[in-house]
This record gives structure tokens, sequence and C-alpha cells, in this order.
């Protein structure tokens, strides 16, 4: 085994004839100089914290002889303040380095003195930075790594070993030894990686990323119903409603008393009517919840692109949507119907003469309209004749009730206002393009008011699905977001306390 092992050096980690050196700068400095005339009188130094600590770590891992050696870096002040420059333990680090090697039998290392130079070592902030700058990356170079929290000022061990926690992960172990006693490891490094990953699988619950919080909540070690529930949240994220299904099945089977009364409170029928196809109706409503709150998740999570990307996906969704209920025209073009839908389309279109007489007197960009192409052009023609002309079907019923044209007409204003967007997508990485996109760039682009106040693109949205008499409900992800983050600080809390 590879072993790095790393420590800082304080002021009585080097004692003389049983005795503290004072000042340890000036101290260390003569003693150097004696010793390299002198080598015979080294036997008076003696190493209190690090020689028993290291003996340890040979016990636990004896060397064979095809063993590589093992790396000892020590780390020894050398402030630039003048007033503090006596406590400094430069020079210790290095007494260390060339005397204690020859005391310990078996252990073939590569010793090494570093100086943690230009800070105040007491200060946390500091002493954080200059680890960060010292610590060897060498990320597959060992197999294990210790940082012996003993010697050293308070703000250089906690610099240490954060930055060897962030660069060596699960290879990190700490060891200490207390005042009287013997060398023994502490779990707090996987304690802080721990609370790392928790406040990582939080940062990503917030976000409503659940793929990358189900990664984190197994690395947590979380309950497996809450980790089936983030999977049921990707997935449905996803529009993957099958998968998503056996996620939550998953999630009943695996959870607990709690998390089962959750799933049977919030979750359990919340997927019946994306497969029922019996009612096409509930299924668009259905639909078009999903995609508004996907809409919402990728707006506040700042990805402005994405979020293009579902405006332009909900615009065309709700165009089908109402040129199917309307209209009663297919709009489906998967490819076990498409020959089925197109023949269907243009039936229902010249079984209507007024219909097919409007369609043809339009155009688009200057060129007549392609009524045939089923795209949202058409849709837009379409239920222009129905809302904006008072359209009727064949048998001469009015295709939206006098009724409801008042709230049809706001509803297909306000879907029209999605155009700049819409454009905008277009010219973006998930469109034809290479443009950028902001939230000053989407705010710019959609701007209508309502009672003097400007609208930001997901109240669009939401305006637009209350005109359909959709309910919006509470967001189930957000739910599912705040229930696993309760769970979690409940479950870690009592994980700690049980230790």
């Amino acid at each position: 085994m590879t072993v790095l092992v790393l420590c800082n050096i304080g002021a009585r980690d080097v004692l003389w004839d049983d005795q503290e050196i004072r000042p340890a700068r000036e101290g260390g400095e003569r003693l150097l100089r004696e010793l390299e005339r002198d080598p015979g009188q080294a036997t008076r130094l003696r190493f209190p914290i690090l020689e028993p600590c290291l003996r340890h770590l040979l016990m636990r891992h004896p060397q064979g002889q095809d063993d590589p050696p093992w790396q000892v870096i020590l780390f020894g002040t050398d402030q630039p303040d003048p007033r503090h420059r006596p406590s400094d333990t430069l020079y210790f680090a290095e007494l260390i380095a060339r005397h204690l090697p020859d005391r310990l039998s078996g252990l073939r290392a590569n010793f090494e003195a570093q100086r943690i130079t230009g800070i105040n070592p007491s200060l946390y902030d500091e002493a954080y930075e200059a680890f960060g700058r010292l610590l060897p990356e060498r990320p597959e170079g060992f197999s294990r790594v210790y940082v012996i929290l003993a010697g050293g000022t308070p703000a250089c061990n906690m610099g240490l070993l954060l930055q060897a926690l962030r660069r060596y992960r699960e290879r990190l172990r700490v060891l200490y030894l207390p005042y009287g006693g013997e060398p023994h490891e502490l779990r707090i490094g996987q304690q802080l990686i721990q609370a790392f990953r928790e406040e990582a699988a939080r940062d990503r619950l917030m976000e409503m990323d659940f793929a990358r919080a189900e990664a984190l909540l197994r690395e947590l070690g979380a309950h497996p119903g809450l980790i089936a529930l983030a999977a049921y949240a990707a997935r449905r994220a996803e529009f993957d409603f099958q998968g998503a299904q056996e996620a939550l099945d998953q999630a009943i089977r695996e959870g607990d008393r709690e998390i089962r009364a959750f799933i049977d409170r919030r979750l359990r029928h919340d997927l019946d009517p994306l497969f029922q196809s019996g009612n096409p109706r509930r299924r668009w409503e259905a639909l078009l919840r999903e995609l508004f709150w996907n809409a919402r998740a990728a707006y506040r999570s700042r990805r402005y692109a994405d979020f293009l990307g579902r405006v332009y996906r909900f615009q065309e969704a709700i165009l089908r949507f109402l040129v199917e209920d309307l209209l009663c025209l297919p709009t489906d073009l998967a490819p076990h119907v498409r020959e089925e839908t197109l023949q269907r389309w243009e039936k229902g279109i010249r079984d209507n003469p007024a219909l097919l007489e409007f369609l043809e007197s339009q155009k688009v960009e200057g060129k007549p309209l392609d009524w045939r192409q089923i795209a949202r052009p058409t849709y837009k023609a379409l239920l222009a004749f129905a809302i904006e002309h008072g359209g009727r079907h064949p048998d001469g019923l009015p295709m939206v009730p006098e009724r409801d044209r008042g709230r049809y007409r706001e509803l297909l204003r306000r879907v029209n206002q999605l155009d700049p967007l819409v454009e905008l997508r277009h010219r973006t990485i998930i469109g034809h393009d290479f443009v950028g996109v902001s939230e000053e760039d989407l705010r710019r682009h959609y701007a209508p008011r309502e009672n003097e106040k400007v609208l930001d693109p997901v109240e669009g949205l939401e305006r637009i699905l209350k005109l359909l008499h959709i309910d919006l409900r509470d967001d189930p992800y957000a739910e599912i977001a705040a229930f696993i983050q309760a769970r979690l600080s409940g479950d870690m809390a009592g994980r700690g306390s049980a230790r």
C-alpha cells in the first residue's frame, strides 16, 4: 500500500532532553547546525507526536519488499510578521525530516519539510488558502492518505484537513494522538464527506435536478425509499412516465410508513391521466401541467436555453390541444399513426368548405399557406378561423360557443405573445444557431403587461393554462424535494446521534 502522511508541526513536536525548545525558530535553527557538526547528539531528540503515529501506521500497513516508499510531508510555519517569527516551526519540520527516519526500522519513506509562508497561521481563511497551494495533487499516486491532527495551530490543522478532504476524498483518514494516550483514527473525514454530500444533495433538490440528487442520495446511503422517490421525479421530469411508475412502485415497496403515507397522499394516482388514452382531453391537460412545471424548473435554475426549448414545445402543444379540442382535427404524427392522421386531417378540412376557403387565402411570409403541413403556421390559421372569425363545423355548430369567445381570444393572444421567445429559441444552440441567451434577453423578448405589471415568461405560461381552466395544483416536484430534504435532515441527525 502506498501511503501519504501529512502533518503540521507545532512547538511541542520536537523535544531536546525531554524539554521544549524555546524560542522554536532560533532553537530549531541552532540545533540543525549543531547536529550537522555532531550527528551523534541526535539521540537527545524526541518526537513525541509524529514518531508514535508513524509506528501506529506502520503496524496497520506493513511494507513489503515490493511496496513503494511512503511520502511524509511535514509543514512548518515561516511567518512574514517579525513579531511572530520566534514561534515558527520551519526548523522543527527539518529536524524531524532528517532525524526521525533513522528511528523507524521497517519504514521506507521519503520525508519532506515544507514551509507555510506568507500567512498568519492563526487565521483560518489564510491557512485554508495556503494548504490549497501546498498539498500535492497526485490524485492517483496514493491508496491511502493520513492527516495527523496533533501539532500545529488550530487554523492550520483545519486548513490541512479541509483541503486534504477536498483533494483526496474517500482515501483520506484522520489520525489523532491524545495527550497521554495512543494514536487512533477519527471519523471526522467521513463525517465531513457526508455533510458535503448532504449539502450537495440538498442543492440539487433545490434546483429540481433529481437525476443528480438520486446519485448523491445513493452515495449518502440514504433510505432506499428516498432514493426511489428521487428516481421517480427524475424520470417523470424526462417524461418517461413508465419509468417513473416503476420507480414509484419501488418507493412503495422499499419505503417506510412515512414514505408510503406521502406517496398515498400526494403521488399515488398522479400519473394515471398520462396513461389513459381513452380520455384525450384529460391526458392533454396532464401533459401541459408537466410541461409547465418542467419549464418553470428550467427558468428558476437559470437554464435559459433549455427554458426556451420548453416554451417552444409549450406553444406548439397548446396550439395542438386547441386544434384537436375546437376543430376536432388529429395532430398526432407518431410513425404508427402518421398516414391515418394525414388522411383524417385533409378530409376534415376539405369537408368544411368555409374552412378550406379561409386556409387557402392565408399567407405565411408572403407565400400561400400549405395547410396540408400539420405544423404551427397551420395551427395558428385554424385557430384564427375558429376564434377570430366565428368558424363553424360542417354541421353548422360554432367551433367556439359565443359565451367563451372572449376567453379564447385572450388565450390565443397570449399564445401568440410567445412568438418572440420561439424566434429567440431558433437562434440558440438548441435551435439553429449559436446565439447566447440570458434572463435579460428573455424579459426583453417577452414583456406583456397585466395591470401595469410586466409579466415574466413563467407567469405568461401560467396565465395561459388558467385561461384553459387547467388546474395547476401544487407542484409535485417541489413537494418531493421538500419531503426528501426534511427526511434527510431527520435521518442524518439520527445517524449522527447513534454514533
